[in-house]
């Protein structure tokens, strides 16, 4: 019974944190939405890319987002390229690219992935200095 009870709780804190919403709209920044495992590899194959890993339904993935969508906004990184991927559109890129958990913040150098940051609690000054060692 305390493990019914407690598998139970488990699942509804699960569920909770993680509620289903629409999707992010980046049509007012500088992110590009990525849709396709194609587009995806055009686009990390040339320069440095940071790409955001999330899924819209994530309450972590957004406590996460304004340090990305900060970053990406500074023109310091006009030549870098910024895209998100999300989770339930694009499940063979994230497959393909060993996604496991979101958010997930990587960075990729001529299409070689050069660092990788998991989960929340990436402060702006935290990912602003992982893309400056690759300038």
């Amino acid at each position: 019974m305390t493990r019914i009870l407690f598998l139970s709780t488990f699942f509804l804190l699960l569920i909770a944190s993680c509620s289903k919403g629409s999707l992010v709209d980046t049509r007012a920044n500088s992110i590009e939405d990525i849709n396709t495992l194609p587009d995806f590899e055009a686009r990390i194959a040339n320069g440095v890319s940071m790409m955001f890993f999330h899924a819209s339904w994530c309450s972590i993935c957004a406590e996460q987002r304004p340090a990305f969508e900060n970053t990406a906004e500074k023109s310091a990184f006009d030549a870098v390229f910024f895209g998100e991927i999300e989770y339930e559109a694009n499940t063979n890129i994230n497959q393909t690219y060993v996604i496991g958990s979101f958010p997930t913040i990587v960075f990729y150098k001529d299409g070689v992935e050069e660092s990788r940051l998991t989960g929340k609690g990436h402060s702006e000054a935290t990912i602003t200095s992982t893309l400056n060692s690759f300038l």
